[in-house]
């Protein structure tokens, strides 16, 4: 057996002591922070799935309002499951006539393993002799489940309709049911 001479160190019984809870408080949070970058892929795409739904049904109920005409397909259809039309007459701050019609299609595209909603709107806009037409595809939409989604009528008088979002990331499912009242058909 062999004596420490008084130029040699090591570590006494307190040292040790005091050590190793420091070491075992470390190693616990660095598990902690593991575990919340684990689970924040799990927070990822639940709020990406919420906010695509969120998204089309915002855009469609934006739309919907100011229809004067709504046509329903079914979801898959390749000319769309949602055709809105509307068109307006008024005179602007200069005194010019300004007339607009609209008329805007929602399709679900295949995309990515999903579907994405696609929103193409055509439309004409006339201030005194001018006209402009416009022609334009948007995405309102992506990861969404066409099979789970609706559009139809939700009153006996066809004075609103229902609109079923679902958006699905990874192992997220989100949904929301949209009631939506055109201004006039």
């Amino acid at each position: 057996m062999r004596f420490f001479k008084r130029n040699e160190k090591g570590f006494t019984l307190v040292e040790l002591l005091v050590a190793i809870p420091i070491i075992g408080l470390l190693g616990l949070a660095m598990g902690a922070v593991l575990m919340q970058l684990l689970r924040s892929d799990n927070i990822s795409e639940r709020m990406l799935a919420v906010r695509q739904v969120q998204v089309a049904g915002d855009k469609v109920s934006q739309d919907a309002v100011q229809a004067q005409a709504v046509t329903f397909r079914t979801m898959t259809d390749s000319a769309g499951f949602l055709n809105l039309y509307w068109t307006g007459q008024w005179e602007d701050d200069a005194g010019a006539f300004v007339s607009r019609t609209v008329n805007v299609t929602y399709t679900l595209v295949p995309a990515k393993g999903k579907y994405e909603l696609q929103r193409h709107e055509v439309s004409q806009e006339t201030v005194g002799a001018t006209t402009q037409n416009r022609d334009f595809t948007t995405t309102a939409g992506e990861y969404l489940d066409a099979s789970q989604m609706s559009c139809q009528w939700a009153s006996s008088d066809n004075t609103s309709f229902a609109l079923k979002v679902v958006a699905v990331v990874g192992t997220k499912v989100e949904d929301r049911t949209y009631t939506i009242s055109p201004r006039s058909i």
